[in-house]
Protein backbone atom coordinates (compact mmCIF):
# COMPACT_ATOMS: atom_id res chain seq x y z
CA UNK A 1 0.00 0.00 0.00
CA UNK A 2 2.81 2.09 0.80
CA UNK A 3 4.70 1.79 -2.35
CA UNK A 4 1.21 2.54 -3.99
CA UNK A 5 0.73 5.69 -2.25
CA UNK A 6 4.41 6.61 -3.71
CA UNK A 7 3.69 6.14 -6.48
CA UNK A 8 0.76 7.98 -6.78
CA UNK A 9 2.54 11.32 -5.64
CA UNK A 10 5.34 10.11 -8.08
CA UNK A 11 3.26 10.31 -10.84
CA UNK A 12 1.28 13.59 -9.33
CA UNK A 13 4.69 15.14 -9.45
CA UNK A 14 5.59 13.68 -13.28
CA UNK A 15 2.55 15.94 -14.15
CA UNK A 16 4.14 19.30 -12.72
CA UNK A 17 7.30 18.52 -14.06
CA UNK A 18 6.05 18.02 -17.95
CA UNK A 19 3.92 20.94 -17.22
CA UNK A 20 6.59 23.31 -16.23
CA UNK A 21 8.87 22.32 -19.34
CA UNK A 22 5.69 22.95 -21.54
CA UNK A 23 5.34 19.41 -22.39
CA UNK A 24 2.01 19.09 -21.99
CA UNK A 25 1.14 22.55 -23.32
CA UNK A 26 3.13 21.32 -26.28
CA UNK A 27 1.10 17.73 -27.15
CA UNK A 28 -2.17 19.76 -26.87
CA UNK A 29 -1.81 22.13 -28.88
CA UNK A 30 -0.69 19.85 -31.76
CA UNK A 31 -3.66 17.55 -31.30
CA UNK A 32 -6.06 20.41 -31.12
CA UNK A 33 -4.66 21.53 -34.18
CA UNK A 34 -4.44 17.85 -36.35
CA UNK A 35 -8.36 17.58 -34.56
CA UNK A 36 -9.61 20.57 -36.37
CA UNK A 37 -8.46 19.38 -39.36
CA UNK A 38 -9.70 15.99 -39.27
CA UNK A 39 -13.08 17.24 -37.99
CA UNK A 40 -13.31 19.65 -41.71
CA UNK A 41 -12.13 16.54 -43.71
CA UNK A 42 -14.31 14.11 -41.53
CA UNK A 43 -15.64 12.67 -44.96
CA UNK A 44 -12.25 12.03 -46.70
CA UNK A 45 -12.48 8.48 -48.75
CA UNK A 46 -9.05 7.92 -47.08
CA UNK A 47 -9.76 9.29 -43.27
CA UNK A 48 -9.35 6.08 -41.21
CA UNK A 49 -5.97 5.37 -43.33
CA UNK A 50 -4.93 9.08 -42.25
CA UNK A 51 -5.72 8.82 -38.31
CA UNK A 52 -4.04 5.75 -38.31
CA UNK A 53 -0.48 7.14 -39.03
CA UNK A 54 -1.13 10.11 -36.78
CA UNK A 55 -2.63 8.17 -33.82
CA UNK A 56 -0.23 6.10 -34.00
CA UNK A 57 3.13 9.06 -34.33
CA UNK A 58 1.75 11.11 -31.81
CA UNK A 59 1.52 8.59 -28.48
CA UNK A 60 4.76 7.04 -30.07
CA UNK A 61 6.76 10.79 -30.47
CA UNK A 62 5.37 11.35 -27.04
CA UNK A 63 7.07 8.33 -25.37
CA UNK A 64 10.26 8.40 -26.74
CA UNK A 65 11.34 11.69 -27.46
CA UNK A 66 9.41 13.88 -24.19
CA UNK A 67 10.62 10.71 -21.87
CA UNK A 68 14.41 11.63 -23.10
CA UNK A 69 13.95 15.29 -23.13
CA UNK A 70 12.79 15.08 -19.61
CA UNK A 71 15.66 12.79 -18.40
CA UNK A 72 18.35 14.59 -19.83
CA UNK A 73 17.27 17.85 -18.42
CA UNK A 74 17.27 16.00 -15.12
CA UNK A 75 20.44 14.59 -15.80
CA UNK A 76 21.83 18.11 -16.76
CA UNK A 77 20.86 19.44 -13.51
CA UNK A 78 22.45 16.69 -11.45
CA UNK A 79 18.82 15.89 -9.65
CA UNK A 80 18.62 12.20 -11.27
CA UNK A 81 21.24 10.52 -9.02
CA UNK A 82 20.02 12.64 -5.68
CA UNK A 83 16.68 11.00 -5.27
CA UNK A 84 17.26 7.54 -7.42
CA UNK A 85 19.35 5.93 -4.48
CA UNK A 86 17.09 2.42 -4.32
CA UNK A 87 15.93 -0.60 -7.07
CA UNK A 88 12.25 0.82 -5.74
CA UNK A 89 12.54 4.18 -6.56
CA UNK A 90 14.05 3.65 -9.74
CA UNK A 91 10.79 1.50 -10.38
CA UNK A 92 8.72 4.17 -9.01
CA UNK A 93 10.36 7.11 -11.44
CA UNK A 94 10.23 4.78 -14.54
CA UNK A 95 6.55 3.74 -14.00
CA UNK A 96 5.18 7.09 -12.87
CA UNK A 97 7.03 9.18 -16.28
CA UNK A 98 5.79 6.55 -18.55
CA UNK A 99 1.87 6.00 -16.95
CA UNK A 100 2.00 10.01 -17.50
CA UNK A 101 3.33 10.21 -20.66
CA UNK A 102 0.83 7.39 -21.48
CA UNK A 103 -1.99 9.39 -20.31
CA UNK A 104 -1.16 12.45 -21.99
CA UNK A 105 -0.62 10.49 -25.48
CA UNK A 106 -3.97 8.53 -24.57
CA UNK A 107 -5.91 11.65 -24.38
CA UNK A 108 -4.52 13.56 -27.19
CA UNK A 109 -5.09 10.16 -29.65
CA UNK A 110 -8.33 10.42 -28.10
CA UNK A 111 -9.20 13.86 -28.66
CA UNK A 112 -7.66 13.38 -32.72
CA UNK A 113 -10.17 10.31 -33.21
CA UNK A 114 -13.29 11.69 -31.85
CA UNK A 115 -12.22 14.66 -34.23
CA UNK A 116 -12.48 12.24 -36.99
CA UNK A 117 -14.66 9.49 -36.42
CA UNK A 118 -17.31 10.60 -33.11
CA UNK A 119 -17.58 8.11 -31.33
CA UNK A 120 -18.00 5.16 -33.52
CA UNK A 121 -14.87 2.97 -32.22
CA UNK A 122 -14.35 0.34 -29.84
CA UNK A 123 -13.03 1.95 -26.80
CA UNK A 124 -11.19 -0.71 -24.92
CA UNK A 125 -9.50 -1.72 -28.20
CA UNK A 126 -8.56 1.37 -28.90
CA UNK A 127 -7.51 2.71 -25.67
CA UNK A 128 -5.00 -0.52 -25.08
CA UNK A 129 -3.60 0.28 -27.97
CA UNK A 130 -2.61 3.76 -27.79
CA UNK A 131 -1.13 3.06 -24.35
CA UNK A 132 0.66 -0.33 -25.56
CA UNK A 133 2.20 2.03 -28.21
CA UNK A 134 2.84 4.99 -26.03
CA UNK A 135 4.27 2.61 -22.85
CA UNK A 136 6.54 0.56 -25.79
CA UNK A 137 8.18 4.11 -27.17
CA UNK A 138 8.78 5.40 -23.41
CA UNK A 139 10.40 1.80 -22.33
CA UNK A 140 12.74 2.79 -25.96
CA UNK A 141 13.34 5.80 -24.49
CA UNK A 142 14.85 4.53 -21.17
CA UNK A 143 16.76 2.35 -23.26
CA UNK A 144 18.14 4.92 -25.26
CA UNK A 145 18.55 7.58 -22.30
CA UNK A 146 20.53 5.55 -20.66
CA UNK A 147 23.40 5.81 -23.25
CA UNK A 148 23.67 9.08 -23.68
CA UNK A 149 23.28 12.64 -21.80
CA UNK A 150 22.98 15.23 -24.88
CA UNK A 151 19.73 15.38 -26.48
CA UNK A 152 21.14 15.38 -30.27
CA UNK A 153 22.73 11.90 -29.59
CA UNK A 154 19.25 11.03 -28.12
CA UNK A 155 17.43 12.29 -31.39
CA UNK A 156 20.29 10.79 -33.66
CA UNK A 157 19.60 7.52 -31.62
CA UNK A 158 15.63 7.57 -31.85
CA UNK A 159 15.57 7.83 -35.34
CA UNK A 160 16.56 4.14 -36.21
CA UNK A 161 14.39 2.87 -33.52
CA UNK A 162 11.07 4.69 -34.18
CA UNK A 163 11.74 3.54 -37.66
CA UNK A 164 12.24 -0.56 -36.53
CA UNK A 165 9.06 -0.34 -34.17
CA UNK A 166 7.27 1.60 -36.89
CA UNK A 167 7.56 -1.25 -39.39
CA UNK A 168 4.66 -3.06 -38.70
CA UNK A 169 2.44 -0.05 -40.29
CA UNK A 170 4.26 -0.89 -43.73
CA UNK A 171 2.12 -4.15 -43.80
CA UNK A 172 -0.71 -1.80 -43.07
CA UNK A 173 -0.34 0.23 -45.41
CA UNK A 174 0.31 -2.67 -47.87
CA UNK A 175 3.84 -1.26 -48.97
CA UNK A 176 5.28 -4.86 -47.84
CA UNK A 177 4.05 -8.07 -47.15
CA UNK A 178 6.26 -9.56 -43.84
CA UNK A 179 5.49 -12.06 -41.61
CA UNK A 180 8.10 -11.34 -39.23
CA UNK A 181 6.87 -8.03 -38.58
CA UNK A 182 4.43 -10.12 -36.36
CA UNK A 183 7.11 -10.43 -33.61
CA UNK A 184 8.36 -6.29 -33.73
CA UNK A 185 6.98 -5.44 -29.90
CA UNK A 186 4.84 -2.59 -31.50
CA UNK A 187 2.45 -5.38 -33.86
CA UNK A 188 0.13 -6.40 -30.95
CA UNK A 189 -0.83 -2.53 -30.55
CA UNK A 190 -0.98 -1.34 -33.71
CA UNK A 191 -3.29 -4.36 -34.65
CA UNK A 192 -5.63 -3.27 -31.37
CA UNK A 193 -5.62 0.53 -32.31
CA UNK A 194 -6.57 -0.55 -36.19
CA UNK A 195 -9.14 -3.26 -35.16
CA UNK A 196 -11.23 -0.54 -32.82
CA UNK A 197 -12.38 1.23 -36.04
CA UNK A 198 -11.89 -0.28 -39.21
CA UNK A 199 -12.11 -4.61 -39.68
CA UNK A 200 -12.18 -6.45 -35.68
CA UNK A 201 -10.04 -8.90 -35.04
CA UNK A 202 -11.07 -12.66 -35.17
CA UNK A 203 -10.67 -13.89 -31.47
CA UNK A 204 -7.45 -15.80 -32.31
CA UNK A 205 -6.02 -12.48 -33.98
CA UNK A 206 -7.20 -10.78 -30.92
CA UNK A 207 -5.83 -12.75 -28.37
CA UNK A 208 -2.63 -12.45 -30.01
CA UNK A 209 -2.68 -8.77 -30.45
CA UNK A 210 -3.55 -8.67 -26.27
CA UNK A 211 -0.54 -11.29 -25.34
CA UNK A 212 2.16 -9.86 -27.56
CA UNK A 213 1.76 -6.55 -26.05
CA UNK A 214 1.81 -7.66 -22.58
CA UNK A 215 4.26 -9.71 -23.05
CA UNK A 216 7.09 -7.15 -25.54
CA UNK A 217 6.19 -4.55 -22.28
CA UNK A 218 6.92 -7.23 -19.47
CA UNK A 219 10.19 -8.03 -21.13
CA UNK A 220 11.36 -4.30 -22.09
CA UNK A 221 10.20 -3.08 -18.78
CA UNK A 222 12.36 -5.44 -17.13
CA UNK A 223 15.44 -4.64 -18.95
CA UNK A 224 14.72 -0.97 -19.04
CA UNK A 225 15.41 -1.37 -15.45
CA UNK A 226 18.03 -2.75 -15.59
CA UNK A 227 19.99 -0.47 -18.15
CA UNK A 228 18.98 2.64 -16.24
CA UNK A 229 19.52 1.37 -13.05
CA UNK A 230 23.09 0.72 -13.77
CA UNK A 231 23.30 4.07 -15.42
CA UNK A 232 22.13 6.23 -12.93
CA UNK A 233 24.40 4.22 -10.32
CA UNK A 234 27.76 4.00 -12.07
Amino acid sequence: MENLKQLGRELKWQFVILHRNNLINISLGITAMYALIFYFFKDFAYMEKVLTLLVYNDPSLIGLLFFGLAVILEKNQQVLSAFLVTPMSVHHYLLSRTIALTIIGWLCALGMTIAALGFSFNWLHFSFGVIGICFIFSLAGVFLISYTNEFLNYMLLSIPVMLLLSLPLLNYYKLTDIAWFKIIPTQGATDLLISSYETPLATLDLLWAYGSMFLWIGVLYWGAFKVFYRSVRS
